[in-house]
């Protein structure tokens, strides 16, 4: 084997460098593409180097899934050496591998990089990666440090006794002093555990920053092993399947472990509702479950069609996520004493809800590791690590085959591109090609009218699903306005004075000692926390409910299908004097660059207003009466101000799909006239154009034949 990856390691370096000399020409993006292919595939042989081979685990989510956290828990017995605030705006990859000593490792933005977050914040686009560089920035500023200084470093290298003294919350923590000049850190630890793997805390790859993007996308073609984290509450929305399908690496992964994170919260938001514990759970892992099947066999089944037969079969076997709660195995395993804030409220939230809901029941030691569910996280880890040798052995088995179909697929749009570009020359004329753009830009009209009918569908299913969701929110009101009493106990005291005199002690005589008496009552109340609780559930329920909706409404995937067939139903005609099949592909392509909304709601704050007027027990009637005041006002106030978010949300919506239409003309009508010129110059010099052409084509039919003859 080692032989034949040197020998196609030489092959494919005799390719690209053939093809150096045309990178410029018409043909750059294909050429490009090769370029990309013989990095990945030289990085792939590094791996291989017996005294470097290590086991990639990848940890994949979203921002806020709980990465970080679960890798705390996991390795260090939830001791936070991984910081674990993390915003969109503070993400940043960490690798955490062994080492001799504890040492950090930090990766700066370069100058050329900060330059262009400081470009993007300093414009007028209002997307995720725009708002994200002005935190950044403004961070960065607020910050004290010399921005320019730090940024010389390039790269900084500190070293603790300790892991815990390691300073990662200055370059990672959500207000560290660096974090917002930083795009990756390193971790090395002297923990046996870790010997021979490369573990991979990603920032999330919805991060908007496309320079961390691309460092997360260089870690994660290297993964052997992933670890893919969704949210419970928010269970492979659209956004984790977006992930999964356009994200996911697909040049090597072994395997997918599928875990459905922060098991407590939904269990609070489900609990309430049912009987007992055990059917909480149930309702849960069924419901759940039926939506891990769905996603993972859609997914499976369009990378079967893409050929990719092993990904397809790894997905099929998500469709059993395994459950788990770090909340709970801190609940489980550690003292209460190391239990941050949160965790003490939704422990107490948890065993109030129990009391109230579940017959007095009290969630015991063993629920809370049952809920935790670590044992099956921590199997799955240990056996990618006992299977690292197997593992590694079926990457160095699979690299040659998959890099021989990668070079033959970009081959093959190389010739495919040189054809076209021939044909062009060959059969057309500058004139006939003149009018076929000015035809296809009469046409773009017709064209754009086409989509725009598809964009409107989408809108307008938007609107619909604003009305209905709306609705829903407002008839979901009353569930959470009922406050349930609660039954208390308390112990009471009184005392009196009783005499001690003894007649015969007259020193005694007018003596007395004072005698107490306890006894029990029963009383009822209601709790405060309960009303704050209740309507911060009900705030993160709509705002992810209308999230969902709207994920499902407004679907990257679905609407460029959609856009696709609606241009060529467009481009498909009966009239003779119009043939776009020159324009065709740069029609298409700039369809494809289309940068489609998404609707995201801020939910914060709510429920303050009760708590700063009431506290802990409420016993008076009159109180309780006003409790209950508070909480529907409360309740009314968050479908107010959660719909107002929603009204605007959808408003922009409608608005940027409008930008889009607006766009998709000017944008068709630069590309060809771009192309125009393009061929323009070509037939200036066609006969060296063509040359070039035939040149590459003879290169590649080559290629593409001693592929053939090696399969």
């Amino acid at each position: 084997m080692n032989h034949q990856l040197m020998d196609f390691e030489r092959q494919l370096n005799g390719v690209c460098a053939a093809l150096e000399a045309w990178r410029s020409t018409h043909f750059q993006h294909e050429i490009s593409a090769l370029g990309v292919q013989r990095q990945d595939f030289l990085t792939q042989m590094t791996r291989f180097d017996e005294a470097r081979q290590h086991l990639s685990i990848g940890i994949i989510g979203q921002v806020k899934a709980g990465k970080s956290s679960f890798l705390n828990a996991l390795l260090f017995d939830g001791r936070p050496v991984l910081p674990e605030a993390a915003t969109p705006k503070t993400a940043n990859l960490t690798r955490i591998a062994h080492g001799p000593a504890p040492v950090l490792t930090v990766e700066y933005y370069s100058p050329q990089e900060w330059a262009g977050v400081v470009d993007m914040a300093a414009g007028v686009a209002q997307d995720d990666g725009a708002r994200v560089a002005r935190e950044l920035v403004s961070m960065a500023r607020d910050s004290g440090v010399d921005i320019a200084a730090t940024l010389d470093k390039g790269s900084e290298r500190l070293v603790a006794t300790h892991a815990e003294q390691l300073p990662l919350n200055d370059y990672a923590g959500e207000n560290g002093r660096y974090t917002a000049l930083v795009k990756a850190t390193s971790l090395e630890l002297p923990m046996e555990e870790l010997r021979g793997l490369d573990l991979v805390d990603t920032p999330g790859m919805n991060d908007p920053v496309i320079s961390r993007t691309q460092k997360t996308k260089e870690y994660m073609a290297q993964c052997d092993v992933v670890f893919f984290l969704s949210r419970c509450s928010q269970f492979l929305d659209q956004s984790d399947t977006d992930l999964l399908h356009l994200q996911l690496p697909g040049k090597g992964v072994k395997r997918i472990v599928l875990v459905a994170g922060q098991y407590d919260s939904v269990l609070l938001d489900d609990g309430y509702d049912r009987s007992s514990l055990a059917a909480t759970e149930d309702n849960i892992k069924s419901r759940l479950s039926r939506r891990a099947a769905q996603a993972m066999d859609k997914l499976a089944n369009e990378r079967q069609a893409q050929g990719r037969g092993e990904l397809a079969a790894m997905l099929h076997g998500l469709r059993a996520p395994v459950f788990a709660s770090t909340f709970a195995h801190g609940f489980a395993s550690w003292p209460e004493h190391r239990w941050n804030k949160n965790m003490h409220h939704v422990h107490g939230q948890m065993q109030a809800m129990a009391r109230q809901c579940w017959n007095g029941a009290v969630i015991s030691n063993e629920d809370w590791a049952r809920l935790a569910n670590f044992d099956a996280l921590k199997a799955a880890y240990e056996q990618a690590r006992l299977d690292k040798h197997d593992l590694l052995e079926q990457q160095r088995q699979d690299v040659l085959p998959r890099a021989r179909r990668e070079l033959g697929m970009c081959l093959r749009e190389l010739t495919d591109a040189v054809q076209r570009r021939a044909q062009q020359l060959q059969t057309g004329d500058l004139a006939t090609l003149e009018r076929q753009r000015q035809a296809c830009e009469h046409r773009i009209a017709d064209i754009v009218t086409c989509l725009t009918q598809e964009i409107d569908k989408h809108t307008q299913a938007a609107r619909r699903t604003r009305d209905t969701m709306l609705a829903q929110l407002k008839g979901a009101m009353a569930d959470f306005s009922n406050l349930k009493e609660k039954s208390g106990t308390e112990t009471h005291t009184t005392s009196h004075e009783v005499s001690t005199s003894r007649w015969y002690n007259p020193f005694s005589w007018g003596n007395t000692e004072t005698v107490y008496r306890s006894y029990t009552s029963s009383y009822t109340y209601m709790a405060a926390a309960d009303a704050v609780e209740q309507v911060l559930t009900y705030g993160r329920t709509s705002a992810a409910d209308i999230e969902q909706a709207f994920a499902r409404v407004v679907n990257r995937g679905e609407l460029l299908a959609a856009l696709r067939s609606a241009l060529l139903r467009a481009l498909d005609t009966d009239d003779a004097a119009f043939d776009p099949g020159h324009f065709r592909r740069t029609l298409q392509a700039s369809m494809e660059r289309l940068v489609l909304p998404e609707l995201q709601l801020e939910v914060s704050g709510i429920g303050a207003g009760i708590g700063s007027r009431f506290k802990g027990e409420i016993r008076d009637p009159e109180h309780m009466a006003r409790l209950r005041a508070s909480l529907t006002q409360a309740l009314q106030d968050v479908f107010q101000d959660i719909g107002s978010a929603f009204e605007l949300g959808v408003a922009q919506l409608c608005q940027q799909l409008d930008g889009v239409r607006a766009s998709l003309e000017q944008q068709m009508v630069a590309d060809l006239r771009q192309e125009l010129s393009s061929l323009r110059q070509a037939f200036a010099d066609k006969e060296n154009e063509l040359a070039i052409g035939a040149r590459i084509a003879v290169l590649a039919a080559g290629v593409l034949a001693t592929l053939e003859t090696q399969a």
